[in-house]
C-alpha cells in the first residue's frame, strides 16, 4: 500500500520523539537552526512562529538528514512501524523524496495542486495545500511520490515570500537552496558591521525620482558619465535584470559603470546608491509596487 498523508505525519512524528535518536536529533536541531552561528536571528515575518520553525527543522530531520548508516530517520520510522510489502513501498518512497523550490502551476481548490519545476510537474493531493496556495506562487517542500505521478508534501511546507520573476522561473533548477539554506534566509542574520561598511550610507528613499536625483548628484560630482541616466532609462535597466535570470550581473554593471575606484568603500558606496534605485523601481508584476512598498508592514505578505 502506497503512502498516505496520515502516514507521512506518522512517520515524522515518530522522528520528533523516539528516544533512540533524542541525541542524534538535538546536535541536528543545533545545525539546522544554527545555534553557534554568528548574528542576531531575526525572522521574516510569518516564519518566527515555534510551530511553523518546528515543522520546517521535523521535515529536514526526518527526510533530509542522514543517519550514521545513511539512512533517513524516516526510514527508520518506517522500519519501526511497517512490516512487508507495506515497509517494502514506504522505504521507495522515503528514498526517492526530494526538495524542491517549485512553482505553483495550477490549483484545484479543495482537492490539490500541480507543481511545476522547469520540464518537471508533480502532482500533490493536498487539500490543505490548495487552500493555501494560489497559481503562480512559489513552495519550498519536501515531496515524497506514492505513484502514477503523485507526490505528498512532508511536513514544514513554506510560501516562499519573495515573487520569483518569468526569468527565474525559466531556470529555477539552478537556484534549488537546500533546506538549511532557506532556514538561513528566513532568519535574516544580523552581525556587527565592519568598520568599512559602518562608512557607507544605505539611502532609502520615497521614489524611484528621488533615487536617481541622488545618485545623478554624486555621479555629476566625481565624473561618472555612465551612472547619469534619467529615470526611465534606469527603470528599463533594473527590469530587464529583473526579468531576467541573471540578477547579480546588475552589480556587476554597476562596477563597471563606476569605473576604478580607490577603496571597497567606494565601490559599496555607488552600489548602496544602484540598490536604492533598484528598490524603488516599479515592479510590473506586482501592480507596480516597488520592493520597498512591498516591504511594508502593512502589505499583505505570506510565509
Amino acid at each position: 500500500m502506497p503512502l498516505t498523508a496520515s502516514m507521512v505525519e506518522q512517520l515524522a512524528e515518530w522522528c520528533s520523539r523516539s528516544d533512540a535518536l533524542a541525541d542524534i536529533r538535538s546536535r541536528a536541531r543545533s545545525d539546522y537552526f544554527g545555534y553557534d552561528e554568528p548574528g542576531e536571528v531575526k525572522y521574516l515575518t510569518g516564519a518566527e512562529e515555534v510551530n511553523s520553525r518546528e515543522r520546517r527543522f521535523l521535515g529536514w530531520f526526518a527526510f533530509s538528514f542522514r543517519l550514521p548508516d545513511g539512512k533517513y530517520p524516516s526510514e527508520q520510522a518506517a522500519a519501526a512501524m511497517l512490516k512487508g510489502d507495506d515497509l517494502a513501498a514506504a522505504l521507495k518512497s522515503i528514498q526517492s523524496s526530494r526538495y524542491v523550490m517549485a512553482m505553483v502551476a495550477m490549483v484545484n481548490p479543495g482537492r490539490g495542486m500541480v507543481l511545476s519545476l522547469e520540464d518537471e510537474d508533480f502532482e500533490l493531493p493536498s487539500r490543505q495545500l490548495s487552500r493555501v496556495f494560489k497559481k503562480g506562487d512559489t513552495i519550498c517542500t519536501h515531496i515524497i511520490p506514492v505513484g502514477r505521478g503523485r507526490w505528498l508534501p512532508g511536513p514544514g511546507w513554506l510560501l516562499w515570500p519573495i515573487r520569483v520573476m518569468p526569468g527565474m522561473q525559466a531556470s529555477l533548477k539552478s537556484f534549488q537552496l537546500s533546506p538549511i539554506d532557506v532556514e538561513r534566509f528566513l532568519q535574516q542574520r544580523r552581525t556587527e558591521p565592519s568598520e568599512e561598511s559602518k562608512k557607507v550610507e544605505y539611502p532609502r528613499d520615497a521614489t524611484l525620482d528621488a533615487a536617481v536625483a541622488r545618485m545623478t548628484e554624486a555621479a555629476q560630482a566625481e565624473g561618472r558619465k555612465e551612472l547619469i541616466m534619467a529615470a526611465d532609462e534606469w527603470k528599463r535597466l533594473v527590469i530587464s535584470y529583473m526579468m531576467s535570470d541573471k540578477i547579480a550581473e546588475f552589480g556587476k554593471e554597476i562596477v563597471s559603470r563606476v569605473g576604478e575606484v580607490d577603496s571597497a568603500e567606494d565601490i559599496n558606496r555607488w552600489l548602496a546608491l544602484a540598490m536604492n534605485i533598484w528598490n524603488t523601481t516599479p515592479q510590473p508584476d506586482r501592480g507596480g509596487k516597488s520592493a520597498y512598498e512591498i516591504g511594508r508592514p502593512d502589505d499583505d505578505k505570506r510565509v
